[in-house]
């Protein structure tokens, strides 16, 4: 694959979870996916590319140029993100350049969630097999939530003392949301890495839609946008005040109660991760315990 493509190690950007992305001439870059990816969700992953690029988002997406399998893996070639990496920026940036770019994070994490669309169910856009959709959003985030708590029950009951009278509060809160009609595109894992800046610090990409991805609701990735900044290199405890009060400002005071119960849901989400991901899980944990009084 590297020799196709005349790449080396040196020219390696990033890797994730899915893929190694390569550096290559005519600002494209090369995605190498691991082995056993399904051609399925890479497919549907250029075509979910291409129909938001034809609606003129407020920001840049990857687009996919050229796709197809060498030596039995999977790859795409891709027009390469304009800007810089923002985790990576985040630890570098202070005082009033630092309360710029997280605004700026907030705006396109709402510019996301103005792509509609209205004749989809609630629920998975990207996900492999059967992705699990629903007619209602309640019933989806719940459903999703079970899904997750189906591995991860036993370690939350063991770290998180109240899980169950969390997860009461969160049906609940849940009841308030039904009959919600807007059918928003959710990122679902829209955090600083995957988001690209200027040189005017404003965000003016977002990258890797993948499982997370769902039609819901937009206040989702709201609060993605704070509970997700936590776990990322260069937070602060600052931040998320500052950016409680942006939401505020932007949204109303009312917006602080959906940011928690959709912090509880995000927490649950990413529960899973007790093997594989000690840190998040971790945050999870801390998450958890924190709507429950737990130190």
């Amino acid at each position: 694959m590297l020799g196709r493509f005349h790449v080396t190690q040196a020219d390696l950007l990033g890797r994730g979870g899915e893929s190694e992305v390569y550096a290559l001439e005519g600002a494209r870059v090369l995605r190498v996916y691991k082995e056993g990816m399904d051609p399925g969700y890479v497919a549907r992953r250029a075509a979910l590319y291409a129909l938001l690029e034809a609606r003129r988002p407020a920001f840049e997406l990857p687009v996919v140029l050229e796709s197809g399998v060498e030596g039995g893996r999977l790859y795409t070639v891709e027009r390469r993100m304009r800007g810089r990496d923002f985790a990576a920026a985040l630890p570098t940036l202070h005082g009033a350049e630092r309360e710029r770019a997280l605004a700026s994070y907030l705006r396109t994490a709402a510019q996301i969630g103005a792509l509609r669309f209205p004749e989809e169910p609630f629920g998975e856009l990207l996900t492999p097999g059967e992705p699990l959709r629903r007619d209602s959003w309640p019933e989806f985030v719940w459903d999703r939530a079970q899904q997750a708590l189906a591995d991860s029950l036993p370690h939350l009951e063991r770290d998180v003392p109240r899980i169950h009278e969390l997860l009461a509060h969160v049906r609940a809160e849940l009841r308030a949301l039904e009959g919600l009609a807007e059918k928003a595109l959710v990122h679902g894992d829209y955090f600083p890495g995957n988001c690209y800046i200027d040189d005017t610090l404003n965000v003016c990409g977002v990258g890797d839609f993948g499982y997370t991805t769902v039609v819901g609701d937009p206040r989702l990735d709201l609060a993605g946008a704070v509970a997700y900044l936590e776990v990322t290199d260069g937070y602060r405890p600052e931040d998320t005040p500052l950016m409680m009060r942006l939401l505020a400002e932007a949204h109303g005071p009312e917006m602080a109660r959906w940011i928690g119960l959709y912090r509880l849901y995000c927490a649950l989400y990413f529960s899973v991760c007790f093997d594989s991901d000690p840190r998040t899980y971790a945050w999870a944990v801390r998450n958890l315990n924190a709507w429950g009084g737990e130190r």
